[in-house]
């Protein structure tokens, strides 16, 4: 980490290991005349980055929730600096995803404006703007980032009940069909998803859900939608406990980021098995608050998806899917999304890594017949 200007910053309050999110700090400022300042944080990308063999199987690309982390723990380090009290990521406005970050790309830079700093007795707030681009291309905008010590208030909403997936065994991939009729995922037909295993008939390629440590997917409970209207609902759980692989580098809580992949990735869920093909995208979402957090003693996290929109382009094949979303923990809500959005894309598909093509490297979202 590049040594700053005193006071020097706690740089405990950041995750290590697999969760570190930046290698560098180039610059850490604030100015007391406007009570404004600026973190520019780099992180130097690997192509044996460890998510990448995970996200996605045959279509690497780095997860668009540690973009946001990325953001979040660069806030989180200004607050160190300014010497406040210890701060937590509470929120995000305004975020929207136009590209995705390769393995042969080298560089990724988060670039965070603090806007301001507001102090309540004890309570502090530090708000900030944000892009983060690769090798020179932005490729997220983030219009309003928000790190704090005290969450925001839940409208007390209660932890739906999972219906129990009936359990049946899967002995083989299932037909087109079979997969459209489900109502329900269970555990092995999740693994299967996030293989590209689950069906062998799809009449053309299907978005998949990233695969080991990154699949936040334990079952699919509920599966519903209305082809009239393109709505429908996805519930879902992930188990949790206090041996899961993150808690060592972040400990006391799952990383928020996490929470936020859960939802898109139940989007993507919803994109497969209402017949989306492509490859699978996070675009953004309009708001996202926390409540709470998951923590080591929970059993399990609950993720109900509320699909508000589906639209599908006609020239290109494209699909979006926008939705709503809740997650809860311990009989607590943590987290509201509004207004997600996961597109499913044709022609993006990365399936040469670890070898260098077209399509190895990232910047502005585009095609193998765009390049």
């Amino acid at each position: 980490m590049t040594p700053l200007a005193t006071p020097s910053p706690d740089l405990s309050v950041l995750p290590g290991g697999l969760l570190a999110p930046f290698d560098e700090v180039r610059a850490i400022s604030w100015d007391e005349a406007s009570g404004t300042g600026r973190v520019e944080a780099v992180r130097r990308n690997r192509l044996d980055d460890w998510y990448y063999p995970c996200h996605f199987l045959g279509d690497p690309v780095m997860p668009g929730c540690w973009g946001l982390d990325g953001v979040w723990q660069a806030l989180r380090l200004f607050a160190s600096w300014r010497g406040l009290p210890a701060t937590k990521p509470l929120g995000m406005e305004g975020v929207s995803f136009f590209g995705q970050i390769r393995p042969y790309d080298r560089e990724v830079v988060y670039c965070v404006d603090v806007l301001s700093v507001e102090r309540d007795g004890p309570e502090v707030l530090v708000t900030g703007k944000a892009t983060v681009s690769v090798d020179g291309v932005p490729v997220y905008t983030i219009d309003s980032a928000q790190a704090g010590s005290a969450y925001w208030e839940s409208d007390g909403a209660a932890e739906p009940a999972l219906p129990p997936v009936p359990a049946r065994a899967l002995p083989t991939p299932l037909s087109w069909a079979e997969f459209q009729a489900r109502e329900s995922m269970t555990r092995a037909e999740v693994i299967a998803l996030s293989s590209g295993r689950l069906v062998a008939d799809a009449p053309a390629e299907m978005p998949l859900l990233p695969d080991s440590l990154m699949r936040e997917v334990s079952e699919v409970n509920r599966l519903s939608r209305d082809a009239a209207t393109g709505e429908g609902e996805v519930l879902a759980c992930r188990d949790n406990g206090p041996r899961e692989w993150f808690y060592a580098m972040s400990p006391g809580a799952k990383p928020a980021a996490l929470l936020v992949d859960a939802v898109w990735q139940l989007i993507g869920v919803f994109h497969a098995w209402s017949g989306s093909a492509g490859a699978g995208r996070a675009l953004g979402f309009e708001r996202v608050e926390f409540h709470g957090e998951v923590r080591p003693e929970d059993p399990r996290m609950t993720v109900r998806v509320k699909v508000l929109k589906t639209f599908r382009a006609p020239s290109t094949g494209d699909a979006f899917v926008r939705a709503d979303a809740e997650v809860f923990a311990g009989g607590r809500k943590v987290m509201t999304c509004v207004n997600a959005s996961v597109g499913c894309h044709r022609g993006i598909r990365y399936a040469d890594y670890p070898f260098a093509s077209a399509l190895s490297r990232g910047g502005r979202l585009s095609g193998r017949d765009d390049r």
